[in-house]
C-alpha cells in the first residue's frame, strides 16, 4: 500500500510565522517520513493564537506540497503487536493485556506508524480518520508510561493506601459524551491489568457522582468532554487538579474546534499545571489539519514534535466507493413500510444484518424506534411475536440519559444483527463494528452530515452500502447537495415504497403483511407523541420543500393515512412566521390563543374537516386498510385508525420548543 507523507502543513505554517525555526535532524530510519520542529520555547498557557486563521493559506497548502511516497509495507516494518514486546518498545504485559483480552494479533497503520514514536514521550500529531484505530493508537503510550512511572501509586490501593486527584497522570479529551464513554470502555480492562485506574466525567451525567468515584476509587486517566472537565478544574471546591499531569490528549482535535469548544479548551490549559515546570505529553490525533488545528499545535506542543500523516491521498472515500440508493416515496407515509421492507430483505439475504437508522430529530427517531418495537407478526395475534425477533433494536438521541444511551450503545456495538436508531449523535467518532447498512430518512441537514453518517459503514476493510428515503418534494434539494456522491435512484426493490395508500388494488400479498403490521405498532403510539412527531417532521421539511403547497399535501397525507389522525394540525401564528408558512400555502394559522382546549381544531386534532382544515380540503377518500367505524361515514386510516383524541392544544411555548430543537438541531451531537 501506498501511503502520502510529506513536510507537514503544521510545520510549514510554523515555518511562515515570525518565529525563528530550523530543522532539527532526526533519527535516519525516519528522517524522510516525519518533520521535526525545533525554535524557542513555546507559551504554555495560551492554547490558541490570537488570529488562528493567520494560518489559513499555509494550512491549506498541505494539498499543493510536493508529495513523496513510501512503501509502508516493505520488509522489515512487522505489524504484530508481539513485536513491540520482543524488541523492548513496549513492555511485554501490556501487550499481553491486548493480545489476550483485545484479542488483536495485529496494528491498524496508524497503530504501527505512531505507537514507536510516541512511547519515548514526545508530542505528536497523527492525521486519521476515524475508524482505524487512533484510539488503541494513544492509549498504548499512555498506558505504558504510567505502567512504568514507579512514582505512581497503583494497585496498592487495595492494601490501604489510596489513590486520589494527585495521582491523576493522563487527561484524554473528546468532543463527544457518546466518544468519550467508548474511548473509556476500551481503557478500563487494559488499565486494570495494570494496576490503573480509569474514570470518566461527560456531559449528561451528576457531576458529583464523576466526583464521587474519583475519591471513592482513585483515578490516574481520566477521559472528560471539554465542559465538564472545565467544570472539575475550575472548581476548587472539587479538588480536582491533577499537579503531576504526564501526558494530555486531545482526540478528535478538528471536531473540537468546529464545535466550538475552543474557548474550554483554553480555560483547561490554563487550569492544567505549567508544562515548563510539570512536563508532559502532548498527542493530537486529527482527521484534517485545518487552520485552527495548526493553532492549536503551535501553543500546546513542544517545538520538536513530529507529524505522522496516515490518510491515503489516493484512497477513494466512503461517499464514493460505497453503492448508495434513493427511494423516492409516493409519500411521507409510505417511509415506514419500506424500512421493515428493506430490514425483511436483508433479515433472508445477507445475514448478519446490521443497520443504523438515522432521522433528522430526536423525535421522529423516537417514534421510529417505538413503532418497530410494537410489530407483531400477526397483528390479530397480541402475543404473536415480533417479526424481527430476535433482531436487537434500540434508540439513542439527545433526550435519553446519558446512561440509557451508553448502554444501548454498548449493546449494539456489541451485537452481530441490530438496528440502531439514531440522531446525529452517532454520525461521527462513534465505532460500532459490523455495520452493514446506513439508512437515511429524510434529506440531512447537509452535505457533510450525509457524508458522515454513511462513514459509519464499509468500516475497517469491510463491505457496506447506504440507502435514503425520500419525498419527491426532497429530490430537488437532496441532488443539489450531493452533486458528485454517485447516488443512484432505486424505484424496483421495495414495493411498499410507491404504494398508494388509498388505492387497495395496488396491494401486493407480500405488501399487505408489511403494512398491516406497520399500521398495527402505530396504532399504539400516543397521540401526543403522534402530533410532536409531525411537528418536528414539518419543522425539517419546510426549508427543503421548494413548492409548498406540495408540502402541505405531503403533512397531511402523513397525518391521516400514516398515523391514522382524522385531521392534520393547525399551527400558531408564531410557528407560521418561524418555518415560513401560511394560509396561502394550506396550512391553518391560529390568530390567537383558544381560551378552550377542547373547542375547535387543536394540533392532530380530529375536528372540523372540509377546506378550513389544516392542508387545504383535500378529498377525504378512505385510506388503505381501514374498516368502516360503527357510526359509518369514513374508515380508519392507515397508521392506526381514530386518534383517541389528546384534546389538549400546545401553547406558544411549547411551540416554540419543537422549533427550537430542529433549529438548534447540531447541539444533539454535542457533550
Amino acid at each position: 500500500m501506498l501511503v502520502a507523507f510529506r513536510r507537514s502543513a503544521v510545520s510549514h505554517a510554523l515555518r511562515s510565522s515570525p518565529r525563528t525555526l530550523s530543522a532539527r535532524p532526526t533519527p535516519q530510519r525516519l528522517q524522510s517520513l516525519y518533520s521535526s520542529i525545533t525554535g524557542p520555547s513555546y507559551a504554555p498557557k495560551s492554547l490558541f493564537h490570537s488570529s488562528p486563521f493567520r494560518f489559513s493559506s499555509s494550512a491549506i497548502s498541505v494539498e499543493k506540497d510536493a508529495t513523496e511516497k513510501f512503501d509502508l509495507d516493505q520488509p522489515g516494518q512487522s505489524t504484530s503487536f508481539r513485536k513491540l514486546a520482543e524488541d523492548g518498545t513496549v513492555s511485554r504485559p501490556l501487550i499481553d493485556c491486548i493480545t489476550s483480552h483485545l484479542r488483536l494479533e495485529n496494528m491498524t497503520e496508524v497503530q504501527r506508524l505512531t505507537i514507536p514514536e510516541s512511547v519515548n514521550g514526545g508530542d505528536l500529531l497523527a492525521q486519521a480518520k476515524t475508524g482505524t484505530g487512533k484510539t488503541l493508537a494513544f492509549l498504548v503510550p499512555v498506558l505504558e508510561r504510567l505502567a512504568k512511572d514507579r512514582s505512581l501509586n497503583k494497585s496498592i490501593i487495595r492494601r490501604g493506601r489510596k489513590v486520589g486527584t494527585i495521582d491523576i497522570r493522563s487527561i484524554i479529551i473528546s468532543p463527544t459524551r457518546e466518544l468519550a464513554e467508548q474511548i473509556a470502555d476500551q481503557a478500563a480492562p487494559l488499565a486494570s491489568r495494570l494496576g490503573l485506574i480509569v474514570q470518566k466525567a461527560v456531559g449528561g451525567t451528576q457531576k458529583r457522582d464523576a466526583l464521587r468515584r474519583v475519591y471513592a476509587e482513585g483515578c490516574h486517566i481520566l477521559v472528560a468532554t471539554p465542559g465538564r472537565l472545565r467544570d472539575l478544574l475550575s472548581n476548587h471546591v472539587s479538588g480536582v487538579t491533577a499537579p503531576k499531569l504526564s501526558s494530555l490528549v486531545l482526540d478528535e482535535a478538528d471536531r473540537l474546534l468546529d464545535q466550538g469548544f475552543a474557548p474550554e479548551l483554553m480555560e483547561i490549559q490554563n487550569l492544567l499545571p505549567d508544562p515548563k515546570e510539570v512536563d508532559r505529553q502532548t498527542l493530537m490525533f486529527s482527521a484534517t489539519v485545518a487552520p485552527e488545528v495548526v493553532g492549536m499545535v503551535r501553543n500546546t506542543m513542544k517545538p520538536d514534535f513530529k507529524f505522522i500523516k496516515t490518510v491515503n491521498d489516493n484512497e477513494i472515500p466512503t461517499h464514493l466507493s460505497v453503492p448508495q440508493k434513493t427511494v423516492i416515496l409516493n409519500g411521507l407515509e409510505n417511509a415506514m413500510p419500506a424500512l421493515l421492507e428493506l430490514v425483511k430483505l436483508n433479515l433472508d439475504r445477507v445475514p448478519p444484518f446490521k443497520a443504523i437508522v438515522y432521522l433528522n430529530s430526536t423525535k421522529h427517531t423516537s417514534t421510529a424506534y417505538e413503532i418497530f418495537r410494537h410489530l407483531l407478526i400477526d397483528p390479530e395475534t397480541p402475543r404473536s411475536g415480533n417479526p424481527l425477533d430476535p433482531l436487537f433494536r434500540g434508540e439513542i438521541h439527545s433526550r435519553l440519559s446519558q446512561a440509557e444511551r451508553t448502554r444501548v450503545s454498548n449493546k449494539f456495538r456489541r451485537c452481530k444483527s441490530g438496528i440502531l436508531f439514531s440522531s446525529d449523535v452517532t454520525s461521527r467518532g462513534m465505532d460500532f463494528p459490523g455495520v452493514t447498512h446506513v439508512i437515511q430518512i429524510g434529506t440531512p441537514r447537509d452535505r457533510d452530515t450525509y457524508i458522515h453518517r454513511l462513514g459509519r459503514t464499509a468500516r475497517a476493510g469491510r463491505t457496506g452500502e447506504g440507502w435514503i428515503f425520500l419525498h419527491q418534494g426532497e429530490k430537488g434539494a437532496f441532488d443539489r447537495m450531493m452533486r458528485d456522491i454517485p447516488v443512484h435512484v432505486d424505484n424496483t426493490t421495495l414495493t411498499t415504497a410507491g404504494l398508494n395508500m388509498l388505492d387497495e388494488a395496488e396491494v401486493t400479498p407480500e405488501a399487505l403483511s408489511t403494512l398491516m403490521q406497520v399500521k398495527s405498532a402505530t396504532a399504539q403510539l400516543l397521540p401526543e407523541a403522534k402530533e410532536e412527531t409531525i411537528s418536528a417532521i414539518l419543522a425539517t421539511l419546510s426549508g427543503i420543500f421548494k413548492n409548498k403547497r406540495m408540502l402541505s399535501t405531503a403533512i397531511q397525507d402523513l397525518s391521516v393515512h400514516g398515523f391514522g389522525l382524522r385531521s392534520t394540525p393547525s399551527m400558531s401564528e408564531y410557528r407560521s412566521q418561524i418555518l415560513g408558512l401560511d394560509q396561502e400555502d394550506g396550512f391553518v394559522v391560529r390568530t390567537h390563543r383558544r381560551t378552550n382546549p377542547r373547542g375547535g381544531r387543536d394540533f392532530a386534532r380530529g375536528r372540523g374537516h372540509g377546506r378550513d382544515s389544516f392542508g387545504g380540503g383535500r378529498d377525504r377518500r378512505d385510506s388503505f386498510g381501514g374498516r368502516r367505524e360503527s357510526s359509518g361515514g369514513r374508515r380508519e386510516s392507515f397508521g392506526g385508525g381514530r386518534d383517541r383524541g389528546s384534546g389538549r392544544g400546545r401553547g406558544e411555548r411549547r411551540e416554540r420548543e419543537n422549533i427550537g430543537e430542529w433549529l438548534h438541531q447540531r447541539r444533539d451531537e454535542w457533550a
